[in-house]
C-alpha cells in the first residue's frame, strides 16, 4: 500500500514537471518586441519600387514579422491601411506600384542576430500646402491619428495575448519642415518634446529613439534657399544634434546612397537604411535575451 502511494505521488510529481514545461514556451511564445516607425515619403517607400517580375521575394524574417501601415491622416479604411499581416512590401498613392521601407532591412538584420517575435507599426504621411504648425507634435493632426492607429494596433495585439514592448521609435522624416521653412527654426525643439511625449506613452527614457537625418533636398534647396542657415540645412544640423543627445538616441547617415525623383531610394537602398537602422538600435540597446 505504502509503494502504491509513493508510486501515485511519483506520477504526479512527473505530471507537474510536464506541465510547467508546457506552459513556459507558451508564455515566451506570447512576448512581442513592438517597434514603432514615423516619417514622411522616405518611411513609407516612396518610389522604391519592388520589381515586378520577380516581386516582393519574402524571407524567413519577413514571414516571422508582423507588420502594419497606413498613411497619414487616414486611420481605417483606406488602401493603404494594411491590417497585421507578413512583412511583403505594400502599395502607395498615387502609382499603386509595390514598395517597401526602411522595414524590410531592420527586420531581416534583428533576425539574423536572433530576435523573434518582432513587431512592426509603420505610419507616414507629408504635410498640406497650408500647414500652420507641426502636424507630429502633440494634438496635432498626424500625432492624433498616428496615436489612435498604434493604440488599436497595440490592443489587437493584447487581445490575442500578447504582452507586448515598445522596444525603438524609428523616425526618418524632416523634408517637409525644410520645405515648409518657417518650420525648420523650431525643428529640434520640436523633435526633443516629441521624443519626451513618444517615451512617456509608449515607453519610459531608455526608449531608443532612432532617426536618418534627411537627405539634403534638391527641391527644399530649390524652395527655401541651399546656404548654410537655410531651412535644409538648419533642419539637417538639428537631425544630429538630437541623433547625439544622449545614450539612448542615435542617428544614421543615408548621403552615400543614390536618390530617386529628388529625395527618395530605391528598393535597394530602402534595405541599407533598414538595416542601418537595426545596427543603430543594437549597438543602443544590445541582445535580444537581456533579462532587466
Amino acid at each position: 500500500m505504502a509503494d502504491t502511494g509513493l508510486w501515485a505521488f511519483a506520477v504526479s510529481a512527473f505530471l507537474l514537471v510536464v506541465a510547467s514545461w508546457n506552459r513556459e514556451p507558451a508564455a515566451e511564445r506570447r512576448e512581442i518586441a513592438v517597434f514603432l516607425f514615423a516619417g514622411q515619403s522616405n518611411m513609407g517607400g516612396a518610389d522604391a519600387v519592388v520589381a515586378d517580375p520577380p516581386g516582393f521575394q519574402q524571407t524567413d524574417a519577413d514571414k516571422a514579422t508582423r507588420f502594419t501601415t497606413t498613411r497619414l491622416p487616414q486611420v481605417e479604411g483606406s488602401p493603404e491601411c494594411l491590417p497585421w499581416g507578413k512583412i511583403s512590401g505594400h502599395r502607395v498613392s498615387p502609382t499603386g506600384k509595390l514598395v517597401h521601407g526602411p522595414e524590410v532591412g531592420f527586420a531581416r538584420r534583428l533576425y539574423q542576430v536572433g530576435w523573434r517575435n518582432v513587431a512592426i507599426i509603420k505610419v507616414y504621411g507629408n504635410f498640406a500646402r497650408d500647414v500652420n504648425r507641426w502636424p507630429w507634435g502633440p494634438r496635432g493632426t498626424f500625432y492624433e491619428s498616428w496615436t489612435t492607429f498604434t493604440d488599436a494596433r497595440l490592443s489587437e495585439l493584447k487581445a490575442e495575448g500578447y504582452h507586448y514592448r515598445v522596444r525603438a521609435f524609428v523616425w526618418h522624416q524632416g523634408i517637409d519642415d525644410a520645405i515648409h521653412g518657417r518650420l525648420a527654426s523650431s525643428y529640434q525643439d520640436n523633435l526633443v518634446r516629441l521624443i519626451k511625449e513618444l517615451r512617456r506613452r509608449y515607453g519610459d527614457e531608455r526608449t531608443p529613439f532612432l532617426l536618418a537625418r534627411s537627405v539634403n533636398s534638391s527641391i527644399a534647396r530649390q524652395m527655401t534657399g541651399s546656404g548654410d542657415e537655410d531651412p535644409m540645412a538648419v533642419v539637417r544640423r538639428a537631425q544630429i544634434a538630437v541623433g547625439t543627445s544622449g545614450p539612448y538616441t542615435g542617428w544614421i547617415d543615408v548621403d552615400d546612397l543614390p536618390n530617386v525623383k529628388h529625395h527618395h531610394f530605391t528598393a535597394e537602398g530602402q534595405l541599407v537604411i533598414g538595416t542601418r537602422f537595426a545596427e543603430q538600435f543594437l549597438a543602443l540597446q544590445g541582445p535580444p535575451l537581456e533579462k532587466e
